[in-house]
């Protein structure tokens, strides 16, 4: 299994290595030359502050190592794609800031194995797939650089019901609520500050979860910190601990068998890419405190801009089960694929260099793939 998921990445790098000039060149044409914004102006009535013409150097990257290697500074110091944007951010208000998405989601977690009392170990029994909405906010604490975020998310899942242990709960459809709430600060590159960091609460309240049809609530404490070394490129880290527990039915109704479960903990390194066209991705690689359960884990989200309110989103999580193959491993095994899109109320669906517009919130809210569950 690694050994596709590994060729898959570099066919995923490879294609956006050779396609990014078509694109580049496409968004060009589609909403005219990029200029700078030189004063605070509402943000939907022009460009994002800080856009600036794609350079050459940003265009021609076809290869891992030019896209590293992007964003170099010219003889004035500055990097080439920003331009004269230091200080002339647009923040706005709470609106302004405010993102709202609509997409399909899947995952298999935690409760798709099911223990049945004859064999103690579980075996997997399948996963959930259905609609996600929800919202994130960048919040303005006075003329601080370090900003409040709060977002939520609700889910629909398994629309004709899954379980059979229960026949009162059979047709029920598995609900899920996301909520995200801290505080960050956003590089802002252009200006020298490099420097990216949030610390968010997360909370799950789930309905009819997993294959038992259980009620689920759980939270984690989530942080990430990045160092912006050119206007293209971040490198950091992310992590998540667990804060309480629960305790779920892990088998039919009747046998009263249970399990505790919490969040996982994760730790990760990410590398984040900004590109010429305004589109964002984030690949991370990491480990979970659960090395029976999970060896260890990839992922990568991303946004690209259809206009300056609208965009595409979507994001990609798989566990790699700790146990060898066969039914106990194919039991681990957890990940987590969404897709739709995304609106921004204050015209800021183009990211102008890595460090994002000023203003919206740093993490996105949270899903089945940043609050995964273990016993």
């Amino acid at each position: 299994m690694r050994k596709y998921v590994f060729c898959f990445i570099a066919l995923s790098l490879t294609m956006l290595g050779a396609t990014k000039t078509s694109q580049a060149e496409s968004f060009t044409s589609l909403f005219g030359t990029r200029q700078t914004t030189t004063g605070v102006v509402p943000a939907l009535a022009v460009e994002p502050s800080g856009w600036s013409e794609a350079t050459a150097d940003q265009i021609e990257m076809t290869s891992f190592a030019e896209l590293i290697a992007g964003g170099d500074k010219g003889d004035d110091g500055k990097g080439k794609s920003c331009g004269d944007s230091c200080g002339n951010s647009f923040l706005g208000s709470l609106r302004e800031n405010t993102e709202i998405w609509i997409g399909g989601d899947a995952y298999r977690g935690f409760g798709d194995g099911r223990y049945i009392n004859f064999n103690p170990l579980p075996f997997a029994t399948g996963n959930s797939a259905g609609i996600v909405a929800g919202f994130n906010s960048g919040v303005p604490l006075g003329n601080s650089q370090i900003r409040g975020q709060i977002g939520a998310s609700y889910g629909a899942y398994d629309f004709k019901g899954r379980t059979i242990d229960d026949p009162g709960q059979e047709a029920s459809i598995e609900q899920q609520s996301f909520v995200t709430v801290g505080l960050y600060k956003r590089s802002d590159v252009c200006c020298g500050d490099r420097l990216s960091w949030g610390v968010v609460y997360d909370q799950l309240f789930a309905h009819q979860w997993g294959w038992t049809a259980d009620e689920v609530y759980l939270s984690q404490i989530r942080g990430i910190m990045g160092y912006a070394i050119n206007e293209c490129n971040e490198f950091g880290v992310w992590g998540t601990f667990a804060t309480n527990r629960d305790t779920v039915v892990i088998s039919d109704a009747a046998s009263g068998i249970t399990s505790t479960v919490r969040a996982m903990n994760q730790a990760n390194a990410y590398w984040r890419h900004n590109w010429a066209f305004g589109a964002n991705t984030m690949l991370y690689v990491g480990a979970v405190d659960q090395a029976d359960v999970a060896s260890w884990q990839l992922g990568m989200l991303g946004t690209a801009p259809l206009s300056h309110s609208a965009g595409l989103y979507g994001n990609f999580t798989y566990v790699v089960p700790g146990s060898g193959t066969g039914l106990v491993g194919a039991a681990e095994e957890q990940w987590n694929a969404s897709v739709g899109l995304v609106f921004y109320l204050g015209a800021k669906a183009v990211s102008p260099t890595v460090s994002g517009n000023q203003g919206m919130p740093l993490l996105p809210v949270a899903t089945n793939g940043t609050l995964l569950i273990t016993n």
